[in-house]
């Protein structure tokens, strides 16, 4: 036979209507408080783990209580979900805001996904890190812009494992304190109109060749 349950009904004319149910065995107790505003239905076991649903005419507020404390509150106009861990599992998730929109983390944020993904934005986009920012890709990558693009440094490297070029429309300028080209093998300087040097200008090697079907020195 089961253990008995304590029951109690407390009808007050300033408290309103209250439902109780123990279950001393289990150390779980049952209540429902009506005062004429909230309604207020709370399961606490012992004396560390209570669940709370509090109902008004402008919201409702669920509250679960242990080791740590989460609670949802839901008005007519928002919805607050406070807790320590916050998971959702689905096939397909939409989130959608018509206006503003921020994601906010104090610690990692981690953004990943098996298939493509893919960031976009009708307006301005800015990506920005007061740290190191990487951009890796496992196969190609491409950047390009119908405008102005620029890219900029204290210190910057174009490298090339294999083949580098460097190309423009309608001209190409490079322009520095101090240039160096120079290349293991071979390296040309071709043009159908070459200028090379101003004001001090040195060839030099072991062997020096000038060809042309129009030479002109000094």
């Amino acid at each position: 036979m089961a253990d008995p349950f304590i029951c109690s009904i407390e009808l007050s004319k300033t408290e309103g209507v209250t439902l109780v149910v123990k279950d001393e065995k289990g150390k779980i107790t049952q209540t429902v408080a009506m005062n004429g505003t909230t309604v207020t239905i709370t399961v606490k076991k012992g004396d560390d783990k209570t669940s709370t649903i509090t109902q008004d005419a402008e919201s409702f507020v669920f509250e679960v209580a242990g080791k740590e404390t989460s609670t949802i509150t839901q008005k007519h106009d928002q919805v607050v979900v406070k807790c320590k861990t916050f998971e959702v599992e689905a096939e397909t998730i939409k989130v959608k805001s018509t206006k503003d929109s921020t994601l906010e983390a104090q610690g990692k944020l981690t953004v990943t996904s098996t298939k493509d993904m893919a960031l976009s934005s009708s307006a301005k986009l800015s990506l920005s890190s007061s740290s190191e920012m990487k951009l890796d890709s496992g196969a190609a990558l491409k950047a390009s812009a119908s405008g102005d693009a620029k890219l900029s440094g204290t210190n910057t490297t174009v490298e090339a494992s294999a083949k580098l070029t460097l190309s423009g429309g309608t001209a190409a300028d490079m322009s520095a304190g101090k240039i160096s080209v120079s290349g293991t093998m071979k390296a040309d300087f071709v043009a159908p109109l070459t200028t090379v040097g101003q004001d001090i200008t040195t060839v030099k090697g072991s062997l020096v060749k000038v060809d042309g079907s129009l030479v002109k020195l000094g």
